[in-house]
């Protein structure tokens, strides 16, 4: 399929920001580079986050963001990461999809079960 990007505003405690992000299909959270964590002053949790990554198995820290996706408001768990990726979980959660023809984003529609859970 291709790489799908897409813009996105993360809004911290010191400034609002806009990142072309990777959407990551097989990434779970929302993701930054730690200087632009830093740089927002997004709020750190209170304990680490346990990931398989493509190195292996990491401890990262967490953070709490909000932020705007194609005009819809969101509030997420942030990992850091070495560039902008927007993961699964941000996606099932404002009901967006990957078109696999377009390499888009789309929005299920509402009378759609997403994801396609096998019933």
């Amino acid at each position: 399929m291709g790489r799908t990007q897409v813009q996105a505003k993360v809004i911290g405690d010191r400034e609002t920001r806009e990142y072309s992000f990777l959407v990551d299909t097989g990434a779970t959270y929302l993701a930054l580079p730690v200087d632009e964590i830093e740089a927002l002053g997004l709020r750190q949790g209170q304990g680490k986050l346990r990931l398989m990554s493509a190195t292996g198995v990491v401890n990262v820290d967490t953070y709490f963001a909000d932020g705007e996706l194609m005009g819809e408001p969101f509030s997420a768990i942030l990992v850091p990461a070495s560039i902008p990726l927007i993961g699964y979980e941000l996606l099932e959660n404002l009901r967006y999809r990957v078109n696999p023809v377009t390499g888009e984003l789309e929005k299920v529609p509402e009378d759609e079960v997403h994801p396609p859970y096998l019933l």
